[in-house]
């Protein structure tokens, strides 16, 4: 009897056990995490987020962390993204088998890891292994002797995102190259000899005065070109011999002229095409149509549409015109931040979003024959109010348009006129050119208004303010149902714009 007791139990024990041994056969799924130590965010993930996960999964995470400061973590780093097909800009990145992941939130990323791991603990245990890395050298054939040292220009700008992993490249650079010696140049405040290298190096107009951009010798890399395997190949070529200085011998007054003559060559016609190219913006046309929607509603004649028009459009140029003559720094942090601009279109589709299900809603009272409980209307003690023509229109409406222009418009820095306007903004700073960039200035932000106000008069002179109130009165589901589709229409193309981003 006591036998088969023993046989029990080691039979219950085997199969209490025989999940872990199943696990460990497997092998645990391997979350890879590429850091920077300079990364603060890269700390708080491995700090708050790993634990978490690891606590979940005991048994089924192992995690691998990978310093791309160093030649083979970076290698590993670009071997991963050439086998996902993709280039992630923020560090930390994590890798699930091929799959990479990465936020500038970082603590948006526990979530889908969590769902991630979890399918691959119960599928197939992906690892990162296997990859095969680009090729690297902790000590190249061709480094270089203190005598034959190589001189680097470096472009870069403020608040730029994708100059922070060419700076990684050339920290990783560093330590292959003994020689190597970089100098930094802004491409806005350094402009003229960054010019003047572009010159010397025989690069087109567009190919100048871009960062990220690297110059050793005679070569030039700009923008995606800069990957580690690039930045090496170039500075091998250079290694026996050594790289002079890209600036040395360069006159700065030549590459400020150079500036200056490329500017001239603009014709009126070149800045009235990228004032309106730039002035077509989804944002805009739905805050004055919701501008112009709202006066319809009130019964406010097409004087007060024009007025309050004219206002919204007003305040845009004014804060695109101060920007360019005086806030030069200002626009330069703006365009480099590209969540502000994702928060901004973001915001503006939900609004136009939520407008279009309030118009549904207000179709469905209209039909019903229930106008005063439509969503979209002015409340009673507004329209009380609102007596008078111009005057009570430019209390209460024609200032609100004015500030939400200026309000507006400084947002939509972040997302429009990041090459125009910075060069533009350059130029005013310089004296001999101030009158033409001032003048060109002005009619490039006249054009960038040019949209607003063909929305504005269209939505005016479609039909006067009377008729479309005594059309609305008859038609209110037929006018709600356009607005919802209207409203649809400008929230996919701001979510597109988010997408494309």
């Amino acid at each position: 009897m006591r036998p088969k007791l023993v046989t029990l139990a080691l039979i219950a024990l085997a199969l209490l056990l025989m999940p872990a041994v199943i696990a460990n056969a497997a092998g645990p799924v391997e979350m890879v995490i590429f850091f920077s130590p300079a990364c603060s965010h890269c700390a708080a993930f491995e700090a708050e987020v790993v634990p978490r996960l690891q606590q979940e999964f005991v048994h089924d995470l192992a995690v691998r962390t990978v310093d791309v400061t160093t030649a083979d973590g970076l290698a590993e780093l670009e071997a991963a993204e050439q086998r996902a097909g993709v280039t992630v800009e923020y560090l930390p990145i994590i890798q699930l088998g091929e799959q990479l992941y990465s936020d500038e939130d970082v603590f948006g990323l526990e979530e889908p890891l969590r769902a991630a791991i979890s399918v691959a603990v119960a599928t197939e245990r992906p690892t990162a292994g296997g990859m095969v890395p680009l090729a690297t050298a902790a000590n190249p054939s061709g480094a270089t002797s203190a005598a034959a040292q190589l001189h680097v220009a470096y472009i870069t700008r403020s608040g730029c995102e994708d100059c922070a992993r060419a700076a990684i490249i050339l920290d990783v650079m560093r330590q292959e190259f003994g020689g190597l010696q970089v100098r930094t140049f802004d491409h806005v405040t350094d402009a003229d000899l960054v010019e003047a290298m572009g010159r010397s190096l025989g690069l087109s107009a567009e190919r100048r005065l871009i960062a990220p951009s690297f110059y050793v010798g005679s070569t030039a890399l700009v923008g995606d070109e800069i990957n580690s395997t690039n930045v090496r190949d170039a500075l091998s070529q250079y290694a026996e011999a050594g790289a002079p200085p890209p600036w040395e011998g360069l006159d700065a007054a030549s590459g400020r002229q150079s500036i200056i003559d490329r500017f001239q060559r603009m014709g009126p016609l070149a800045v009235v095409l990228a004032g309106l190219i730039d002035g077509i913006n989804p944002c805009a046309f739905a805050t004055i149509i919701f501008f112009a929607s709202y006066l319809a509603i009130s019964r406010r004649p097409r004087r007060d549409l024009i007025i309050v028009g004219l206002a919204f459009a007003l305040g845009v140029f004014i804060t695109y015109l101060m920007v360019g003559l005086g806030a030069m720094s200002l626009l330069s942090l703006m365009s480099s931040i590209r969540w502000l601009g994702q928060a901004l279109y973001t915001l503006m589709a939900a609004a136009c979003l939520a407008l279009a299900v309030i118009s549904l809603h207000d179709l469905v009272q209209a039909r019903r024959g229930r106008l005063h409980d439509m969503k979209l209307n002015l409340p009673d003690r507004m329209r009380e109010r609102i007596k008078g023509r111009i005057r009570a229109a430019s209390g209460a409406y024609v200032g609100a348009a004015f500030v939400s222009g200026l309000i507006v418009s400084l947002m939509e820095l972040a997302c429009t006129g990041q090459v125009y306007l910075p060069t533009i903004s350059f130029m005013v700073g310089i004296p001999e050119m101030r009158g033409r960039a001032v003048l060109y200035l002005v009619l490039y932000n006249l054009m960038f208004i040019v949209p607003l106000i063909a929305v504005l008069l269209l939505t005016a002179y479609g039909t006067s303010a009377v008729r479309f109130q005594d059309w609305f009165t008859k038609h209110a589901a037929l006018a709600k149902g356009i607005m919802a589709v209207l409203f649809l229409l400008l929230g996919a193309l701001l979510v597109a714009q988010v997408l494309s981003m």
